[in-house]
């Protein structure tokens, strides 16, 4: 059965521009702070490295940096607090897209822009160093998936310094940095997803064992692989484009592991052809590549559907019934729902629908087990299930409270119990 889970809603684009006159930046001024310089480090997970670029008409100023994954792969992954501090940003904007500013006290501040989706952290949050407060993406004013950092001192932002050192990157002179964001352990240390599920859509407990599986910053993804009815977690690992697929994650192993589409793209679920069987697909730019070939195959055969803007949210859903999953998008800060109703294959007709705040975070599934997936959002702690057909002009809603919305959680739905309907789930 066709499933909205976190890793069908992010989004991938390319083709940042980095040219830009070659001129030195000025030299770092006095301090003008009340205070010292926070010892900031890479906002990215202990041991990983990045390239640091700037450009002369770099906005604010050429101190700013622009961050991508060496070796690819930068998008959706992690973002890290540079330091402790109190999110005083937390939103979406047409230059910076969905970004985050905090304040260090003593006159120092950071900003982190163009994050994939909304941050994972809200406004007056307290975050300590190594805090994951969102994802890499493309969002707003950009091209291609990275991270536009900033340090900020006094209101102005000044040339970066991490674990106490300068960075030597100028316009035409980039920097390979590694991260030191460590917690303290110095090792690197990414995290067991944890996955906490409920057979009980009513239920704000997880009704069954945690299920330890993959990785961060691999991404959680959920469908039913061998067609028995019921659905189970898995994980796609974006640095490298694979999907490590497992029909009893509880033994920890992958039943079926391959690569699709390029890394860093955005992975998806769905039931392409009807058969009863989940298969994966991914989203790069604003297309839409849906492998048709069953997971247990080593041959790849791919339908592709240009559908949405790159910077959309992208979902997957049976919306009329006919076990066949299709496509839609939500938009940056809206809450409309933009669901395909055409054939893959066919010209393009959309459904509109409006639901929840903007910004929420959009969620798909079957809440009551009719065969037709409908839509809901996370808002805070709370699930949000439309219970009325996604044709209906009137709103039915079942909510629940799920987990501490504290956004180190990512929600995910799916049918843990055979019983056709989707019920909530939280990964850590």
């Amino acid at each position: 059965m066709p499933l909205g889970s976190f890793s069908k809603r992010l989004v991938a684009a390319f083709g940042l521009a980095l040219a830009g006159v070659a001129v030195a930046l000025p030299a770092p001024g006095p301090s003008q702070a009340a205070g010292p310089r926070p010892l900031f480090k890479l906002p990215f997970p202990c041991g990983q490295q990045w390239t640091a670029s700037t450009r002369s008409d770099h906005i604010p100023n050429p101190n700013s940096l622009d961050l991508m994954k060496v070796g690819g792969g930068s998008n959706n992954q992690p973002i890290l607090a540079a330091a402790g501090g109190r999110v005083v940003k937390s939103a979406y904007d047409d230059g910076g897209g969905w970004h985050v500013r905090i304040d260090h006290g003593n006159g120092w501040q950071t900003r982190y822009l163009h994050m994939i989706s909304a941050p994972a952290v809200s406004l007056d949050q307290t975050v300590v160093q190594g805090q994951l407060i969102g994802r890499v993406g493309s969002t707003g004013d950009s091209g291609a998936p990275h991270l536009h950092f900033e340090q900020i001192q006094d209101g102005t932002t000044v040339r970066s310094a991490f674990d106490g050192q300068l960075v030597t990157v100028e316009v035409g002179r980039s920097q390979v940095l590694t991260s030191h964001n460590c917690g303290g352990g110095g090792t690197p240390d990414l995290g067991v997803l944890d996955f906490y599920l409920s057979d009980d859509p009513a239920s704000s407990q997880n009704t069954r064992a945690v299920i330890h599986y993959g990785n961060s910053p691999m991404i959680p993804v959920v469908g039913d692989w061998n067609g028995d009815g019921t659905d189970t977690v898995s994980a796609y690992d974006p640095t490298s484009g694979r999907f490590l697929l497992s029909n009893d994650p509880a033994t920890g192993a992958a039943q079926y592991n391959f690569p699709y589409g390029n890394p860093g793209a955005v992975p998806l679920v769905g039931d392409w052809d009807g058969d009863g069987r989940d298969n994966v697909g991914v989203r790069m730019g604003n297309t839409f590549y849906l492998r048709t070939s069953p997971v247990t195959s080593g041959t790849e055969t791919t339908v592709a559907v240009a559908y949405g803007d790159p910077a959309d949210t992208p979902l997957i859903g049976d919306w009329d019934g006919d076990g066949v999953s299709n496509l839609g998008v939500t938009k940056p800060g809206s809450n409309l729902f933009y669901l395909r109703t055409s054939a893959n294959n066919q010209p393009e007709a959309t459904r509109t629908v409006a639901y929840g705040n903007p910004g929420a975070l959009p969620l798909v599934g079957d809440w009551d087990g009719n065969g037709k997936d409908n839509i809901g959002v996370r808002m805070g702690n709370r699930y949000y299930f439309r219970t009325s057909e996604v044709s209906d002009s009137a709103e039915v809603t079942h909510s629940v409270a799920y987990g501490n919305g504290d956004g180190r959680e990512i929600p995910i739905v799916g049918d843990w119990n055979g019983d056709r309907r989707n019920t909530q789930g939280i990964v850590y």
